[in-house]
């Protein structure tokens, strides 16, 4: 099935099989500024989950936190827009999705929604049956660790092996660079094999992850820069939008094809309390309830104070600024090559 939208100077098409999206403006050269309909909704089904992972930037624990199913298709009726139909597709996450005593129904309604539902699973809950019951029904699986030693431990062979669309989210962090070096040298590749990509997530300073960790523009920074456009590994490999200022000014990337955060433009975040923020983690910050307000209000009105804030005051000499917008608005830090 294929998704086309013409609003005004937006334009958007996307196939839900390969997951290629297409979006220009007035001309095939310009960029429109955001989607009046968001293309990818990131929504948090729980804030449960019973690993514990160090760097857990939503602090998520065995609580029990979950969304019900009246929420759920609370959210989606209301990302459905009157005229132009509903989103392209949703991440879901938490919390563990896989611990959620409801996820199978929830994909199951996610496809009722003509949505591609996708997950991102800390794979320890991955077993054949769930491999199963998924098949054909996801657009692909994230497994997420910040070691590689972790992937023998993390079932995705089972999901490799039931032919789903696979792929890492591998935390990148200031403790781990060597080792993500390594995997663009392709010395994982053996480890590597039938994944779909590799999707570096900048490690984000929240809930119980550390300051301490946070990528440094140093040397090794560097060489993990320098090895991308020319990496050996035997995968595709890709960024979060965070990684993307980077990305522009570092690699050969044609940037015409990057967007250096769709966060509030593009994309949308809700959480299992129905708080609708542009980006899993704003804190709550710019966020807004979807018990108190339309969604549609929220996007086209509420969000506009923060798209007038996100400006680039980037004081670097980069080919790149005027695709690039700046910093991160929540944890500048992160964006290692930003200067003020």
């Amino acid at each position: 099935m294929k998704i086309r939208r013409h609003i005004g100077e937006y334009n958007f098409i996307a196939d839900q099989e390969s997951g290629m999206t297409f979006r220009w403006g007035k001309t095939l050269k310009d960029n429109p500024n955001f989607a009046p309909v968001p293309e990818l909704v990131d929504i948090s089904i729980s804030n449960h989950c019973s690993k514990g992972c160090d760097y857990c930037y939503r602090d998520s624990k065995p609580n029990h936190s979950f969304m019900s199913l009246n929420d759920y298709k609370f959210v989606l009726s209301n990302l459905n827009h009157q005229r132009y139909g509903n989103v392209f597709q949703v991440a879901l996450g938490g919390g563990e999705p896989l611990e959620h005593p409801d996820i199978l129904e929830i994909l199951d309604i996610t496809k009722q929604f003509n949505i591609v539902p996708n997950f991102t699973t800390n794979g320890e809950n991955i077993t054949q049956s769930i491999v199963n019951n998924i098949k054909g029904k996801v657009g692909a699986v994230a497994v997420s660790f910040n070691d590689m030693k972790d992937i023998g431990n993390s079932k995705i062979e089972l999901l490799v092996k039931g032919s789903i669309r696979t792929n890492i989210h591998y935390v990148l962090d200031r403790n781990n660079i060597k080792q993500a070096i390594q995997i663009l040298k392709g010395d994982f590749n053996k480890e590597l094999k039938g994944i779909n990509a590799i999707i570096f997530l900048t490690f984000k300073p929240s809930g119980r992850a550390s300051s301490e960790n946070v990528l440094v523009n140093n040397s090794e920074l560097k060489d993990f820069l320098k090895l991308i456009d020319n990496n050996k590994a035997c995968c595709n490999i890709g960024f979060d939008a965070c990684f993307v200022p980077m990305l522009m000014r570092f690699t050969k990337t044609n940037i015409d094809f990057i967007d250096s955060c769709e966060v509030g433009y593009f994309s949308v975040y809700i959480d299992e309390n129905l708080m609708v923020s542009p980006c899993s983690f704003s804190n709550n910050r710019d966020s807004y309830s979807l018990k108190e307000f339309d969604f549609y209000d929220i996007w086209l009105n509420k969000f506009n104070n923060f798209r007038t804030r996100v400006i680039n005051t980037c004081n670097q000499d980069c080919n790149a600024k005027i695709n690039c917008k700046g910093s991160c608005p929540y944890f500048p830090e992160i964006t290692t090559c930003f200067k003020n």
